[in-house]
Formats: structure tokens, sequence, C-alpha cells
């Protein structure tokens, strides 16, 4: 009892914090892959009922959506982190307050940027629309996310991982009853909206008594705030922006039937790299304190997140390169026909999404809020120029070979940048080479088996486990979890 009602910040800096994390960034995991699970119960029957074209509208509104609340929200809900883990508890009230109220402006202005620019570009009608309805969304995402701050600093990962299955799934049921009823592209747009009011009132009942939920709208106060965070908000925003970008890019410089193609790659790709961001976002808290009392903490945790994140990375990467060929023919059927080559040229960048997701959120930790800005800066121009030469000429595959030459990229800018200005975090390579020589051999068995999509990706998957085993590459703090598991079904 005394160890459930230790103090948040007892919590953060205990030695228990570690453990803590990695069960409940296990038990994030399984409710994303449960939410996965019905995402993907959903998709055939929206990209079917949908086709191609309309499809690729409907992922054209939320990729704009995405880069508009990467704008918005300015890495305020990072920074809310930070102050909600390091501040003063006399301050996180007037905080809360102030923060609230300027996400929920900046929400608004956003969503009214996003629907200009649908009409000023010269979208159809449906995709405008679908723009406004998407950003009631937005608010309502913005708001939730805000008031979800004690349950991440106070690692409630049972209730984040709640939230996190509830989410999605009730977008999938709004979806799948859509389907059902025979509905146009413009109702597909609420469904998003609903999980999104869903999610907010249950977080509203979980905080209710730990923060105020009543916000405050002092433009003074805002601009001070935002003075204060600027460099820290815009060194987290840039870095979401870029990725999508590719799919606007795509909308604007090619067909419809093109833009259909490469979404459906791009969807089955973003659910795999939202994995990363979850699990280091979940060790954020924890990442921040050390930084600032523990450096060697913090060398040792983000050692344990850069193997631990190179393994599944690696696996997930493995599984969309053997499994493309299924994963399309399931998720889209024949009318998508070439996504499936799409998709295999994405694979291999989930790795370094992976890896990326570490460097991140260390540079953060760290305050190194000036080269990310320099970093993410030039990944959006770097972006735009190889839209501009490869999306023309070669359609949903040079837009593939942007996506993943991009994600290459961040990772080394990232990891070059922590590690020459902080080498004392330069992580042992010892077991990550084993890990990345186990990932090779999967490789190897995977593509080079005479097999066909979905056995090959289960030859590379048992190539894998095998080679972990024989290497001894599994990371320490996984083997552990593995153990407690093990004698805990044990004793029952």
């Amino acid at each position: 009892m005394a160890a459930a009602n230790e103090p948040r910040r007892d919590v953060l800096d205990s030695r228990r914090a570690g453990g803590i994390f990695l069960r409940g960034s296990s038990m994030r995991m399984l409710a994303y892959l449960g939410a996965v699970a019905a995402s993907i119960a959903a998709t055939p029957l929206l990209t079917r009922h949908l086709h191609k074209e309309s499809y690729g509208r409907y992922v054209t509104v939320t990729s704009l959506l995405l880069i508009v609340t990467a704008l918005s929200e300015g890495g305020l809900a990072n920074l809310g982190v930070r102050e909600w883990s390091t501040g003063a508890e006399g301050e996180r009230r007037t905080f809360m307050r102030s923060l609230i109220g300027l996400r929920i402006a900046l929400s608004v202005c956003g969503g009214v940027a996003a629907t200009l620019f649908t009409v000023l570009a010269g979208y159809p009608s449906v995709v405008v629309e679908g723009a406004v309805i998407a950003s009631v969304g937005l608010v309502f995402a913005t708001l939730q996310g805000t008031l979800a701050l004690p349950l991440s600093t106070g690692l409630r990962f049972g209730w984040l991982a709640l939230l996190d299955f509830v989410g999605p799934a009730t977008t999938a049921l709004g979806l799948v009853v859509l389907v059902l009823a025979g509905a146009t592209l413009l109702p597909f747009f609420t469904a998003a909206v609903l999980a999104f009011a869903v999610t907010l009132t249950i977080t509203v009942i979980l905080v209710r008594n730990q923060i105020t939920l009543r916000p405050a709208f002092e433009p003074r106060r805002w601009r001070f705030l935002l003075s204060q965070s600027f460099v820290f908000a815009a060194a987290t925003a840039l870095g979401a922006v870029y990725f999508q970008i590719v799919v606007v890019a795509m909308s604007l410089l090619t067909n419809a039937g093109a833009v259909g193609i490469f979404s459906l790659a791009f969807r089955i790709l973003s659910v795999v790299n939202g994995i990363p961001l979850l699990v280091v976002g979940s060790a954020f808290p924890i990442l921040l304190r050390a930084a600032r009392d523990d450096r060697a903490r913090l060398r040792y945790a983000l050692q344990r997140l850069l193997e631990g994140e190179l393994l599944i990375g690696g696996w997930l990467s493995l599984l969309i390169v053997a499994g493309a060929p299924f994963a399309v023919s399931v998720m889209g059927g024949s009318g998508y026909a070439g996504s499936g080559t799409v998709l295999r040229i994405l694979g291999p960048g989930v790795i370094a999404t992976f890896l990326s997701g570490v460097f991140l959120f260390a540079l953060l930790a760290v305050r190194m809020y000036r080269p990310l800005i320099a970093i993410n800066a030039g990944m959006i121009v770097l972006a735009a120029a190889m839209c501009a030469v490869l999306i023309p000429a070669h359609g949903a595959q040079g837009a593939a070979i942007v996506t993943l030459s991009l994600e290459v990229v961040l990772a080394s800018a990232y990891a070059t940048a922590l590690f020459v200005s902080h080498p004392e975090l330069r992580p042992d390579l010892a077991l990550v080479a084993r890990i990345a020589l186990a990932l090779a051999i999967a490789y190897a068995v995977a593509l080079v088996a005479p097999l066909s999509s979905l056995p090959a990706a289960a030859a590379g998957t048992a190539a894998l486990a095998v080679a972990i085993v024989a290497l001894r590459a599994l990371p320490r703090e996984l083997l552990d979890v593995l153990r407690q598991t093990t004698d805990a079904g044990g004793a029952q």
C-alpha cells in the first residue's frame, strides 16, 4: 500500500522507475497492438468501400491535420511533461490553466489554417469539408493530451494503456458502422472526432481531482509561456512535420490513384511508426529527471532504450519488408496494385524511425533545442526538394524513396548531434552489434528463402529468435521482465 501511495517525485527518482516503465510500456504496447488489431479489422472494409481515389483523399486530410497538429501544438505537450516533472508543486495548477487555454486557442487557429489551405490549394469540396470536421477532432485531441499530463508524469501506465486502446478502437468501430451503412466519404471524418470525444471524457474523469479543468484565456500569460518555451516547442514541432509532407506533396503533384496507392502503404507504416514514440515517450519523465540529476543513470537508460528499440524496430521492419505483398492484399485488395512495392521500399526505414525516437527524447532531455531546430528545419527543406524531384518522375515509388531517405538522414543527424556534444552518453556497442547481426541473419533468411510473403516473414521471425538466443542478443532488462513473468506464472 505504501508503494501505491508513493509521491510522484519519489517514483521518478527511485530505482523502481525503470521497472515501472518496462512493465508500463509493455502494457501500453499490448494496448497499442489491440488498437492496431481493431484498425486492421476496419481498414480492409474502408479501403474497398472508398476505393483508392477517395481513400487517398481521406489519408490526405488526416496527414494535413497531423501537420497542423504538430505546428499548433508547438511541442507544448513535451514542454508540459517537462514542467510537470521538474516544476515546483505550487506552480503546476496555474501552469496547467494557462496551458489548457493556450492549446485550445492554438488548435482552433490550426484548424482554420488547415481549412484555408484546402480551399487555396483547390482541393475538392469533400476534402475542404472533411478538414472542417477533422479540425473539431483536433481541438478534442489537443485538450485530451494536455489533461493527460498527470497520468504520464505519474507513470500511471494502466490508464494510459486504456486510452491508447479506446481511441483507435472507437475510430475503427465508427468506420465499420459507416461502411456497413454505405456512407459516402464525408461522414468517415466524424469517426475520429467521436473517438477523441470519448478519450477526452475518460481523461477528465481520471484527472479531475488532480488538476484544474478550467482554462485561462490570458494572452499576456500566453506570451510569457510562449517566450519561455519557443525554442523547446520549435525543436519538437518541426520534427513531426516532414513525414506527413510527403502525403500532402503527393496530393498536389500527382493523380488521385497514385495518392491512394501510396496512402495504403503509408498508413500501414504509420501504424508501426507510432510504437517508438509510445514507448520512448513513456520514459521521457525518467529521462528528464536523470538528465537533471544523474548523467550515469541517463546513459544507462539510453543504452537500454537503444537496444530494445533496435530489436523491436528491426523485427517489425523485417515483417513489413517480407510480408508487404500479403499485407497489401489483405488491407487493400487488387485495387491497390503497386502498394506492395511501395511498402517494401518503406520497410527498412522503420529501424531508423525507432532509433530516431530514442535520440530525439535524449536531445530534449539534455535541452539541445537549437541543434534540433536546425536539423528538423533542414529535414523540411530536404523533404520539399526531394518531393519536387522524385514524385513527378516516379509517383508513389518516388514518394517511398523520399520517406525512406528522410528517416535514415534524420536518425543519423540526431545521433551525431547527441554524441558529439555529449560523448559521455555514447552507448556500449557490444550488444547493439549482436542485435544487428541477429537481424541481418533474419533478413537473409526471409528474403532468400523461396517462400511467399507470409511464410517468409514467419521464417525470418523464427531465424531472428534462434539468432538472438545463440548470440545472447536479448537486452538484459527484457530478459528480466520475461523471467519475472515466467516466475509469476509458475507461482500461480
